[in-house]
């Protein structure tokens, strides 16, 4: 079965001028109480400076644009898992780039949000700081790992990427050079029930002291699908700037985490109500050409998902000794609670909130 990618359908785009770009504003979804009032959802990690280990993480996703300046030194080698004929490149290879805006499968036109989506996302967790794109762990290291287009991926193609982005051997692909302690997927939509076959691989990547991150999905408030629902995967659904769960977002108690994902504007006079994540993405210009931009747009699981990538990435630059059967025990430590819903009366919903103890064993 295919997986659908979480990209919300309400999502808009609202820039950011430049002159406002280049202050160089700390998003909201990073701010730090101790340098300003934060956005009540704000994961707190602002002033937290990366430990001396870094961290690689998998970015399985649309693929990425790697001359974006916000992302300019933030990319590791990465591969197209995407097999024929589903590729319009012809086949697997080491350009993991996403297809041309205009790409065509059959009639199905590639949409711009999925085209920037892979981009956004790595942002999200390794941004440089350019342009006002910061990502949670600037230190991070991405390996961008391309799995859909204009056409669909195939549940084989999702299997070997999560293989090969942990170091497994992959039939007919080259070592990947860097195997990941994080996987991101901002994907869901896969079986109600998580597959013998992907739990296999999920169990063995674990095995590797690797991380994995998925977005619960933007069913609203329906349960999890595949591969946020597998065992060890580390689910994570979204809540507005006001820590309030999002009305898109999965919702069931198996959910592990919630993160900032953004949404419609908040009736606040806050800076943070605009309530959408500032993310490196390319938007047309008055010409129709193409162009890099930093814009407050990231709205979905998906964007929540990389939050939660970034913020394990930075725990582990400073413990990279810790495993994935280790997050339960610390992860206590940086819980915040959530405003409970009452369409789910078993969830306990739980934020993040960082602190000094993320740099402490």
């Amino acid at each position: 079965m295919f997986l659908k990618k979480t990209i919300y359908l309400g999502l808009a785009s609202i820039g950011l001028s430049a002159s406002v770009a280049a202050q160089e504003v700390i998003p909201w979804h990073l701010m730090s109480n101790t340098k300003a009032v934060a956005a009540p959802s704000s994961i707190n990690t602002q002033g937290i400076k990366p430990g001396p280990h870094q961290i690689v993480v998998a970015v399985i996703d649309s693929g990425v644009m790697g001359t974006h300046p916000s992302l300019s030194g933030q990319l590791l080698p990465g591969y197209d898992m995407l097999s024929a004929p589903n590729n319009l490149r012809g086949d697997r290879s080491t350009d993991f780039r996403p297809d041309e805006r205009d790409a065509r499968c059959g009639q199905r036109l590639v949409s711009g949000a999925f085209r920037t989506h892979g981009t956004e996302v790595a942002s999200l967790i390794a941004g440089n700081g350019v342009d006002g794109v910061f990502g949670v762990n600037p230190s991070a290291k991405i390996v961008p790992i391309r799995l859909f287009g204009a056409c669909s991926m195939t549940r084989a193609d999702m299997l070997d990427a999560i293989a090969w982005a942990a170091g497994l051997p992959v039939a007919g692909v080259p070592a990947n050079p860097n195997p990941a302690r994080v996987i991101n997927m901002s994907i869901a939509g896969g079986l109600s029930v998580c597959g013998p076959d992907l739990q296999q691989v999920i169990n063995r990547v674990l095995e590797k002291k690797v991380f994995v991150v998925a977005a619960a999905g933007n069913n609203f408030h329906k349960p999890l699908p595949e591969p946020a629902n597998c065992k060890g995967v580390i689910s994570v659904g979204a809540v507005d700037a006001e820590n309030r769960i999002e009305t898109y977002s999965a919702l069931d108690p198996r959910t592990i985490l919630y993160a900032p994902g953004g949404g419609k504007r908040l009736p606040s006079g806050a800076y943070w109500a605009s309530n959408k994540l500032m993310v490196a993405t390319y938007d047309l210009d008055l010409l129709g050409s193409e162009r890099s931009a930093a814009l407050e747009r990231g709205v979905g699981t998906s964007f929540a998902a990389p939050i939660v990538a970034g913020f394990i990435s930075l725990w582990l630059s400073h413990q990279p000794q810790k495993h994935p059967s280790d997050l339960s025990r610390d992860l206590p430590k940086f819980l915040r609670q959530i405003d409970p819903i009452e369409k789910c009366s078993e969830c306990t919903p739980k934020g993040l909130a960082a602190n000094a103890g993320i740099t402490q064993p």
